[in-house]
């Protein structure tokens, strides 16, 4: 049977690398991973696995049509962080739809294509007819609208919903316990209820190829939208199951949520605060508008479309926490 070629963007980060991960050692495809550096170090190790690195660039059009040339498979994301902490929210949105729009033009393109995997998240501007806008969920959101204009693309695309990464405790101060010595807990401070819905990716550098692969061997409907979840949690679980996984706090009540007015979350956290404080409106304002079962119905488990073996090889949220050095993250 003649080799499949999967196109990769990301190859060297942590999404895109899990999916080379899930695929390199897979005799029936080929991979082609995206870098803008090919001579990194990063890039050079995939080289040695038998990856094909080849340069292109999000910004530029005929560098993805030339890098997607022969794909039957693309996974495709966009990183609006990279840009959001010198550039702020306005320009990262405009900036990623711009990106996300490209690659999509590029995939459109290549008769060979048969599966566009897109990572993006949930069109908050949509549901609230504009009353909440989350940045970081807007640019990828919008060009999922042009996705669905372009007859060619849409019936080979499924959009992928990636759920919340346990590596944000360590890469992001807003997401970080600390300890309240008055209270004797670990907490953490957000604008929101406790007790609200928090879905969790778990360890995106391993789950998400495991997702990607799945979803590629039983393709579902062109169109569909799959959360991609190991675990639903709430806030106070979440940190609950964290402070017993890491042995920082496994105690019975060690730990604890703290609910405070965005407008005090913003004063403390900054830019980052204010980007996440819009995520936490929007689940306020689907809570009290009693919206959030049909925007619930507007994603799929990415479990629907993935053997059992497959879902069990998921990397638990426990597990993960165990595995880290918190020491070396000053814990």
């Amino acid at each position: 049977m003649a080799q499949k070629l999967i196109v990769v963007i990301g190859a060297t980060g942590g999404q895109g690398g899990a999916v080379v991960a899930a695929y390199v050692n897979n005799p029936n495809w080929k991979i082609r991973g995206i870098s803008r550096n090919p001579g990194s170090d990063k890039a050079k190790a995939l080289t040695a696995q038998g990856v094909e690195v080849v340069k292109a660039d999000l910004d530029d059009l005929a560098s993805l049509q030339k890098a997607f040339e022969g794909a039957h498979v693309i996974f495709g994301l966009t990183d609006y962080y990279e840009h959001f902490f010198t550039k702020g929210h306005e320009k990262s949105v405009e900036i990623e739809y711009n990106q996300a729009v490209n690659i999509a033009k590029a995939a459109s393109s290549k008769p060979t294509l048969e599966h566009y995997l897109w990572s993006t998240l949930p069109y908050a501007s949509k549901f609230t007819k504009g009353v909440v806008i989350v940045p970081h969920f807007e640019g990828k959101a919008r060009a999922d609208e042009f996705i669905k204009q372009d007859p060619t693309l849409l019936p080979k695309t499924t959009f992928c919903f990636f759920t919340t990464f346990t590596s944000n405790v360590t890469h992001y101060d807003v997401f970080r316990p600390f300890y309240l010595e008055a209270a004797k807990k670990w907490v953490q401070l957000y604008p929101a209820d406790p007790e609200l819905g928090y879905p969790v990716l778990g360890d995106h550098t391993v789950n998400t190829g495991i997702f990607v692969r799945s979803l590629v061997d039983n393709k579902p409907p062109g169109g569909t939208y799959v959360v991609c979840a190991v675990e639903h949690h709430t806030l106070e679980s979440y940190l609950a199951l964290w402070g017993k996984a890491s042995g920082i706090a496994p105690d019975p009540g060690s730990t604890k949520v703290i609910d405070i007015s965005p407008e005090t979350y913003i004063k403390l956290y900054g830019a980052m605060g204010e980007e996440q404080a819009a995520q936490w409106r929007l689940s306020k304002y689907l809570r009290d508008h009693d919206l959030t079962k049909s925007v619930g119905e507007h994603y799929t488990p990415a479990q629907n479309f993935m053997t059992k073996e497959a879902i069990a090889s998921l990397r638990c949220v426990e597990e993960t926490f165990s595995k880290i050095d918190w020491k070396a993250y000053g814990y």
